[in-house]
């Protein structure tokens, strides 16, 4: 058989696979419907086997496609990395990047990451949303980098790189934090409404799950994506919380009227992650990894401190992150 397989087909074949929608898949590539469906039929000849059961809505991929799918995919890669170095021997300053944050590490470390990126990249994008979205952004190759807290390790083609752990903590009205310092958990949750975060964000599956262990189900009664939202609820008097100090970063806390109190029981960290795609953007993945660790010793570390004292982020960092 010819091995004469152009790369484009595959690349729209790889997208194609992803979406399995014809139409969505035509949209990211900027191509008519009818070059995405050229593109496979022109594989489809090549290999003489279906690739795409276009009988079902959402379109499945075969067994053959499956196959191609897989095998293809560290193909591209290769290929793109190629490229970025190639381009990359021509160019003093670096590639287009397009960064996706979470919104409390958007918000706190953005602005110094963006100026510093700003000075080695040539076209430097961010923006910032929930977890989930990120995750689908990256996987859609809408972005190249996120920071987020999902490490998306059911996903082999990614790289990741933990920047911080950072702990649960009580955040309660500044009137009640005596009363709240000397409560068990469950005694917490009985003196005042939990205002949670959604079940749409990570934080919020993260503390749905360290309730869970404790047995503890509080009734449900406010909810929110957004980390000022819930703190704003709670430093009005309407109940409590459970968050990280880079949330009370996130919500400028220091302007409302509430507490910050270390939880009463042992607690699990949230992670925040770098993660990539691998061998993709090789000649400035160091660089970039480099500047986010230095933002996080230099600028969140010591504004951690201020607000929550009793929190040794130092101690949770990886050893490679602390200057």
């Amino acid at each position: 058989m010819s091995l004469n397989i152009n790369l484009w087909d595959l690349h729209v074949f790889e997208t194609l696979a992803e979406t399995r929608n014809l139409t969505a898949c035509s949209r990211q590539l900027g191509v008519t419907q009818s070059a995405v469906s050229q593109s496979i039929a022109r594989l489809e000849r090549l290999f003489g086997v279906m690739l795409m059961d276009r009988s079902h809505r959402p379109l499945l991929i075969t067994r053959a496609g499956e196959i191609l799918r897989r095998n293809s995919i560290g193909v591209l890669q290769e290929i793109r990395r190629t490229v970025d170095e190639v381009r990359a021997t021509e160019i003093e300053e670096l590639p287009m990047l397009r960064l996706g944050l979470i919104d409390t590490f958007a918000t706190t470390a953005g602005p110094v990451v963006m100026k510093s990126l700003s000075r080695r990249v040539e076209n430097l994008q961010m923006w910032s949303g929930i977890t989930p979205m990120l995750s689908t952004e990256l996987l859609n190759r809408t972005v190249d980098i996120i920071v987020s807290n999902d490490p998306m390790t059911a996903n082999p083609e990614l790289e990741r790189e933990c920047l911080l752990q950072e702990p649960l903590v009580a955040v309660v009205p500044k009137s009640e934090a005596d009363r709240f310092m000397t409560m068990t958990l469950a005694e917490m949750c009985a003196a005042l409404p939990l205002v949670r975060f959604s079940a749409r964000s990570n934080l919020g599956q993260t503390i749905e799950y360290f309730l869970s262990q404790r047995r503890l189900s509080p009734a449900r009664t406010m909810e929110f994506d957004a980390s000022e939202a819930v703190l704003r609820m709670v430093s009005n008097g309407l109940g409590w919380a459970i968050a990280t100090p880079m949330c009370l970063l996130h919500a400028h806390s220091s302007t409302m009227d509430l507490a910050a109190l270390p939880l009463p029981t042992q607690t699990i960290r949230r992670r925040i992650y770098l993660v990539y795609r691998r061998n993709e953007l090789t000649p400035i993945m160091s660089d970039v990894i480099d500047v986010f660790r230095q933002v996080i010793a230099t600028v969140i570390i010591p504004r951690i401190a201020d607000v929550t004292p009793w929190v040794d982020l130092a101690a949770d960092l990886p050893a490679s992150s602390v200057v």
